[in-house]
């Protein structure tokens, strides 16, 4: 299933394994990915998607550039770990096309994501949770609006920041964006089914991008 998310430029495809595991191999070969993304085997990973999240292959009209996962906050391994509750989604996220780094088409990706599942019925917030190394990617969150709430230990896997955007943030940069998605009102977790079902997975060792 694609869905276009009004306003943003772009379109999330489910993550089907036949149609993109050849793509999603290639880019998390990538060396600016390697370090936060430590996914061996790609088919394994894509199969493992767990029941509360989903996985989605971004494009524009250039073609597909990133990786996105959304997810059910409450639900994931994350509310072990960090205060989140039944109100907040998450996200993961990567740029596998080394070339759309620095065009502004992470930007794109990211405000379609965060305005899209606050348009959720019911949803307050979104999080993510990069490697504290990660200095891009905090520094891309805080670009776009995002508070760091607090550092945490993700079991062991790596030191985490806890970055949050709410809807009044959102809604006083993006209002547009956010104003459409509420109307379409959506619920991501409901729009096509995972790959295969499975059991709340470990996240991604760095995070994100």
């Amino acid at each position: 299933m694609t869905v276009d998310r009004p306003g943003s430029g772009v379109t999330f495809d489910a993550v089907r394994s036949d149609a993109h595991l050849p793509l999603l191999r290639r880019w998390l070969a990538e060396p600016h990915l390697r370090p936060w993304w430590e996914v061996d085997d790609v088919a394994a990973y894509v199969a493992a998607t767990p029941a509360h999240q989903r996985a989605w292959v971004v494009a524009d009209a250039a073609g597909p550039y990133g990786y996105v996962e959304t997810y059910r906050a409450a639900d994931d391994p994350l509310a072990d770990h960090a205060p989140v509750g039944p109100a907040d989604r998450g996200w993961h996220v990567l740029v596998g096309d080394p070339a759309r780094i620095g065009t502004g088409a992470a930007q794109r990706l990211a405000i379609a994501t965060v305005c899209g599942l606050l348009g959720e019925p019911g949803v307050e917030r979104v999080v993510c949770e990069p490697d504290v190394r990660n200095a891009r990617m905090l520094a891309f969150c805080t670009a776009l609006g995002g508070r760091t709430l607090t550092e945490f230990d993700f079991a062991g896997r790596k030191r985490a920041a806890l970055v949050a955007w709410t809807r009044d943030d959102v809604a006083a940069r993006w209002p547009d964006v956010l104003e459409q998605a509420v109307r379409v009102g959506r619920r991501w977790d409901a729009l096509d089914a995972p790959v295969e079902a499975g059991r709340a997975g470990a996240p991604p060792t760095g995070g994100d991008r």
